[in-house]
């Protein structure tokens, strides 16, 4: 038993200097992200009967199905904080355990890395023990830091308890999202597999969780996230879903490592499905072998953007009742008439469109597995240029920078039409969406410059985009300065309905990813792939 784990500790210490930078970025952006919102709660609401229109408004079954149910006997700042922020940044840090350990297992065996690691005096079980002690490692630093930094904010009902208590809800649930990920590496033979079924089971909590939550307690009792909701940091302080998460954690934990024990190295224990005989000519280019290879992906998103999409239009019918009381929605509105869910679209599908940036960068950066794996070589030693083969990358991901979007937009408006007295028009949905692509387009092409001229330092990309996220949820709210808005490219994209169409700021981003793309075939073209 002793020399399964073998070298455990030397190899935890290697994962954590390979990804020191991508830890210490993750940390403090989701620490800082959390440390900013509960001055500005402070500020909105500093008494009860400010609290009142907002508690009233959280009541709300469409509410409660965003952000799971409330405490609100005793209402302060704390309860109000907890309330709004931590579902989603629970989720937030359980895609950060997603990727840690689908990148720790799956994608180190897909470079070779744990074959060479197996080679040396290591146990068979350190390999896996050791992505997953670095994931823990990542939440327990979160934990910690918001449990010393959310009670040194000095605000009276942000105390030590609930601190501690919301803090490790945040670790726990990335824990055991992150054990998920490594039941799904030894099913599943790619890393894009397992961060795609783990991100569903994800998905599919959370709809378990907002159904429950509507409809019958006991339902959303089912999903992990119905459990962390129910935590009450700074009110009740339940400790015990934390105790139960943890134990499904470590039970994930166990069933991954007798499924790791019982596979072949590179392989996985779901059977794979035998390829054709003679591939389609359709396939036979650069292009069409990225639409083959990548379809399941791609269609996996597509159905999420769409589902995402209609999720925010099923909330349109009571949009109209829970913004008119609520000072911090209106306050985040793209208009300021009375007319809430017109002036509330654009500022929805801004977030539509920033997540649908996700899934175009992801079909971008495979290119990027087929260097580090060698393959790319293989590709380029028969009469394909490289300008050629990139291209064929950008294509897909250009593609994906419209249909997701699309999908979303046709999402919300079919949605919105069954809960709505006066729905949108087509037009007018689809119109607001699609406005949002030639930003979507220029965060590709900033993708395309990095891997062209540079070997490292890709994820700047998507710090980028975590940045306008940011700017884009709290700017309002936290008042940020507007050279701060202005650096992200969806700031310069007109509101639609509530402004008129504009050309000018679209016709910059445009131009500037042309330039972006050009330059970025050119570095590839001339760049040691190796």
């Amino acid at each position: 038993m002793r020399n399964l784990f073998n070298g455990v500790g030397k190899l935890t210490l290697f994962y954590l200097k390979t990804n020191k930078w991508k830890m210490l970025f993750w940390t403090l952006g989701v620490v800082m992200l959390t440390l900013i919102i509960p001055p500005a709660f402070q500020e909105m609401y500093p008494n009860k009967t400010d609290m009142k229109p907002i508690v009233e408004t959280s009541k709300n079954p469409a509410m409660e199905a965003m952000l799971g149910p409330g405490q609100f006997d005793h209402v302060s700042v704390g309860v109000l904080f907890t309330h709004e922020m931590l579902l989603f940044t629970g989720i937030l840090v359980a895609i950060m355990s997603i990727l840690f350990v689908s990148k720790g297992t799956r994608g180190d065996e897909e470079t070779g890395r744990v074959e060479m690691i197996r080679a040396l005096p290591i146990g068979k079980m350190s390999p896996l023990i050791s992505s997953v002690m670095s994931m823990i490692i990542v939440n327990v630093a979160i934990a910690v830091l918001l449990s010393i930094g959310l009670p040194l904010l000095n605000i009276d009902s942000i105390d030590w308890k609930g601190s501690v208590i919301f803090a490790v809800s945040l670790g726990v649930i990335g824990i055991l999202f992150g054990m998920l990920a490594a039941i799904f590496a030894q099913l599943t033979e790619t890393s894009s597999s397992v961060m795609g079924y783990s991100i569903t089971v994800l998905i599919v909590c959370y709809l378990i969780r907002a159904i429950g939550d509507v409809l019958n307690d006991t339902i959303s009792l089912i999903s992990p996230l119905g459990w962390v909701t129910r935590t009450f940091a700074y009110s009740e302080n339940n400790v015990l879903p934390l105790f139960f998460m943890f134990m499904l954690a470590m039970i994930f934990l166990l069933i991954a490592m007798l499924l790791y024990a019982r596979r072949d190295l590179e392989s996985g224990l779901l059977p794979s499905r035998p390829g054709k005989r003679n591939a389609n000519p359709i396939w036979l280019s650069p292009l069409g072998m990225q639409f083959k290879l990548y379809k399941v992906g791609n269609i996996s998103w597509a159905i999420g953007m769409f589902i995402f999409g209609a999720s925010y239009g099923s909330i349109f019918g009571e949009l109209d009742a829970f913004i008119k009381d609520n000072t911090m929605l209106q306050q985040m509105l793209a208009g300021k008439g009375s007319n809430y869910v017109e002036s509330f679209l654009p500022t929805l599908m801004v977030i539509l469109a920033i997540v649908s940036t996700i899934p175009a960068l992801i079909s971008l950066y495979k290119i990027k597995t087929e260097i580090n794996e060698h393959r790319i070589e293989h590709i380029l030693s028969r009469p394909v240029s490289r300008v050629k083969f990139f291209s064929s990358y950008i294509v897909v991901a250009l593609f994906n920078s419209f249909i997701m979007i699309f999908l979303a937009a046709l999402g919300l408006y079919i949605a919105q039409r069954s809960v709505l007295n006066h729905p949108f028009h087509f037009w007018t949905i689809i119109h607001s969406g699609i406005v949002h692509v030639p930003a979507i387009i220029t965060f590709v092409a900033l993708g395309v410059l990095l891997i062209g001229w540079l070997n490292k330092w890709h994820f700047v990309v998507y710090l980028y985009l975590t940045y306008t996220f940011f700017v884009v949820y709290l700017g309002q709210l936290l008042n940020l300065n507007d050279w701060l808005k202005n650096i992200t490219p969806f700031q310069h994209i007109p509101e639609i309905p509530v402004e008129e169409m504009s050309y000018k700021g679209i016709s910059i981003l445009i131009a500037i990813s042309i330039v972006f793309i050009v330059i970025g075939l050119l570095g590839f073209k001339r760049k040691d792939i190796t």
